[in-house]
């Protein structure tokens, strides 16, 4: 009796689970059912409801795959030596003994979905095993009209005859007596006896009965082996009702029966066994599996029972696919899926010696680079090179090799990191904000011939006039200031620099303005200057405007003298240095149009 109980409280905390445990079937593919068998039948679902699951790679373990019809054909295939093991239905397993061998019985509920159940057993049908499966009464397959429990459908004898006759399982009765009693006012005595009537008259052989977990026996404190008579006591944990159930505030006598009343043998929960497994058993939020089981632990003389509900189960999937990849601060990412490449765009500068990727790739798939096993967001990297993903579908088999390229933005500044006169040391001043070079040479240097040594921006190039400029290596006039377009590594980005380079006895207000009474506002500006002159003596005054090469492009003639402005429009022409030109002036006054 006290291995007995402690079965029953193992059963308990199995069975909280169960009722709590939302049904998942993602794939829910029953395109391998045979016509003949379900001919002109749609579904034997119960819940319709699917839900898409998508798996990210979450930690470091084996990704969860083993709730696939694969990963149970390899734990059956680890069972397949007879001489070590014996492997049953119930109803044989309840009167095999063999001290020498491990005996395990295979169970499998039929809660809520026949064909998929269907499904499910050709992994056993296929590999030559034989297990037990429980059809419940009170699911929507069961019934001709959902809402009615008391009336069978005759669509579900095809399907059964064919798992009992022709692939020789037993077919069991998942026991929800009492549900009907408390819940849905149905006699359970009668229904059973019209029911295994029914079923054996049609050829099915029901012998066992198992217990179904259903939520009502939370309601009502029962559970649905109470209804037999033999399997009354003892009570268990807190489904205190064995007796009565507490209907609209009255204590009603609960209807029971023995199993030898309606031939049945026993009931699947009372069974002699010493280690018992489920599929229903949730610990910290994860399903027990059958990878769990390892057969190497079990021992001679064992008896094993196995409960698996085929609902948990499906087909492992053979996609291999990266459907996202991304790299924190990538200036974007994109999945070819076609030529099975991803490509991800960093900053400028970034160090890809060591990136963690995040991704989401087919639901139960996995990822590997140089074999070892990929976590998102978490495994670094070397991505400084194109490197190799290779993807594992759900069932392991199929595998495709993805190219990850992640490179590094192209340098988008344009600007001199340094600039020199070689041979002619001098003061050289770069002011990045107005982007100006003032450099200072000898005397005796020819500003005329001048060659100019100067460090860009990584990767950007210098350009005068459309012609490339390499350091240190053509001569340039300088005898007036000389503009630079600089162009970056990107080959979009752009700047314009002055460079001016004078002896270093002439100051810097004698190189760029005119002391002679004319100043230039705005400047720089957008075209339009205003050139305001103070103490002129001499009339008419010739104003001419040249651009950096010395052509004239504005003469205009002011018959004035003293104090006054001049306004003059130079918008419709290209940015760059201009230089102004009057009488009396000691220098060209510098002009920068810049463009917005």
């Amino acid at each position: 009796m006290t291995l007995a109980k402690n079965r029953y409280l193992s059963f308990l905390s199995v069975l909280f689970l169960f009722f709590f445990c939302p049904f998942n079937n993602s794939y829910g593919q029953n395109d391998n059912i045979p016509v003949s068998i379900f001919g002109s039948f749609t579904s034997f679902r119960q819940d319709t409801a699917r839900e898409t699951r998508k798996r990210n790679l979450l930690g470091a373990q084996e990704p969860d795959t083993n709730f696939t019809f694969e990963k149970y054909a390899a734990f059956l295939r680890s069972v397949s030596d007879t001489s070590k093991y014996i492997v049953l239905p119930l109803d044989e397993f309840r009167h095999t003994e063999n001290k020498k061998k491990i005996i395990i019985g295979l169970r499998h509920d039929l809660d809520n979905d026949l064909n998929h159940a269907f499904l499910f057993s050709d992994t056993e049908f296929k590999l030559g095993f034989r297990s037990t499966y429980y059809l419940l009464h009170t699911a929507p397959y069961y019934l001709e009209n959902p809402n009615n429990m008391a009336v069978h459908s005759q669509k579900i004898l095809p399907v059964l005859k064919t798992m009992q006759n022709e692939r020789h399982f037993e077919i069991g009765l998942h026991n929800d007596l009492i549900t009907l009693q408390a819940v849905y006012n149905i006699d359970p005595v009668h229904f059973l006896q019209n029911e295994l009537s029914w079923l054996r008259s049609n050829g099915i052989k029901i012998t066992g009965s198992a217990s179904h977990g259903s939520p009502y026996c939370y309601t009502y404190k029962y559970l649905n082996f109470y209804f037999f008579e033999e399997c009354t006591y003892p009570v268990v944990g807190q489904f205190v009702n064995n007796l009565t159930l507490p209907l609209s505030g009255i204590n009603v006598p609960m209807k029971k029966g023995k199993l030898s009343d309606f031939g049945l043998h026993y009931e699947a929960y009372f069974l002699n066994n010493n280690k018992y497994f489920s599929d229903a058993t949730v610990t910290a939020g994860v399903r027990w599996d059958i990878g769990k089981l390892d057969p190497r632990s079990l021992q001679a003389g064992d008896r094993v029972i196995i409960l698996l509900h085929p609902i948990h189960w499906h087909k492992a999937s053979v996609n291999a696919e990266i459907e996202s990849f991304h790299v924190a601060g990538e200036e974007y990412s994109s999945v070819d899926p076609v030529k099975k490449t991803v490509s991800v765009r960093m900053p400028y500068g970034t160090d890809r010696s060591s990136l963690k990727a995040g991704y989401v790739i087919s639901p139960g798939a996995q990822a590997k680079v140089a074999g070892k096993l990929q976590t998102s967001g978490i495994t670094p990297n070397d991505l400084t090179s194109p490197i190799e993903y290779r993807i594992f579908a759900e069932n392991r088999e199929v595998r495709k090799d993805w190219t990850i390229n992640v490179f590094n933005a192209k340098n988008n500044t344009c600007y001199f990191e340094s600039f020199s006169v070689p041979g002619f040391a001098g003061a050289v001043t770069i002011d990045s904000l107005k982007r100006t070079i003032r450099a200072e040479v000898s005397e005796n240097a020819d500003l005329s011939m001048i060659k100019v040594d100067f460090v860009l921006s990584h990767g950007a190039r210098a350009y005068i006039n459309g012609t490339e400029q390499s350091a240190n290596t053509d001569y340039l006039d300088f005898l007036r200031p000389v503009v630079f377009e600089i162009i970056a590594e990107d080959g979009v980005t752009a700047s314009e620099w002055v460079v001016i380079i004078v002896h270093s006895s002439v100051g810097v207000e004698d190189a760029e303005s005119d002391k002679s009474g004319m100043s230039v506002y705005p400047n720089p500006t957008n075209g339009i200057i205003t050139m305001n002159f103070q103490d002129i003596t001499v009339s008419p005054v010739a104003i001419e405007i040249f651009n950096s090469m010395g052509k004239k492009i504005y003469t205009e003639i002011v018959n004035k003298t003293g104090s006054f402005s001049v306004s003059a429009n130079l918008s419709g022409y290209p940015a760059g240095v201009y230089f102004i030109k009057y009488p009396g002036s000691a220098n060209p006054v510098k002009i920068l149009i810049r463009k917005n």
